[in-house]
């Protein structure tokens, strides 16, 4: 019974402090962040040029197309037309089933390394447990929601389109979050560091 009682441990602060890690894990860590954030202004600009920022783009691009069946001629014909590249500048982008299989298979690996990484930084940023753990299931929860919203449009439940928008707000908000605590966890002890150094 003492010996369970030896090993408890006596904080809630996480696993380890990154402020008292070497220089080279502070480094690894500030860069991981960095570079993260790098990704997401890219993430963002993809995702308004090919989706759209508001609930009824979003739902556009995967809500499946609806064919009136009444305008579809009763007899087919095959006819050879030359490609108009410039008519299709104006065409709404849309992910098809294949293209969200796909879409779905990389993007969740990656969403949960990347919140698998962030977890990392946040057991070693001193914050209160219940704190820390809303972080950590928020930075998976945001990637999961996600693609939740895309297959429930796929669907036909455009009203999920906010599911979407809402899980990649979330995603943003967990980044912010870790980043400020990367940030003032590193950047003291840098400074403490440089002059034992010099």
């Amino acid at each position: 019974m003492n010996d369970v009682a030896s090993t408890t441990p006596t904080s809630d602060r996480g696993l380890y402090r990154l402020r008292d890690t070497n220089r080279s894990v502070r480094l690894a860590a500030l860069l991981f962040m960095l570079l993260l954030g790098y990704a997401y202004v890219f993430a963002f600009l993809m995702v308004r040029e090919f989706s759209g920022l508001s609930p009824g783009d979003v739902r556009d691009t995967y809500v499946p197309a609806r064919v009136d069946e009444a305008s579809l001629a009763q007899e087919s014909h095959g006819v050879t037309q030359e490609l108009d590249l410039e008519g299709l500048e104006g065409e709404k982008h849309r992910v098809d089933t294949m293209l969200l299989v796909q879409d779905s298979h990389i993007h969740i690996l990656m969403f949960a390394l990347v919140a698998a990484l962030q977890s990392l930084i946040v057991l070693g940023l001193g914050w209160p447990g219940g704190f820390r753990d809303t972080v950590i299931f928020a930075a998976f929860a945001s990637g999961g929601l996600d693609f939740s919203g895309q297959w429930l449009m796929k669907a036909g439940l455009g009203g999920f389109a906010w599911l979407t928008l809402a899980a990649g707000w979330l995603m943003v908000a967990v980044y912010v979050v870790v980043l400020g605590g990367t940030l003032r966890a590193v950047f003291p002890l840098l400074r403490s560091t440089q002059r034992r150094e010099g």
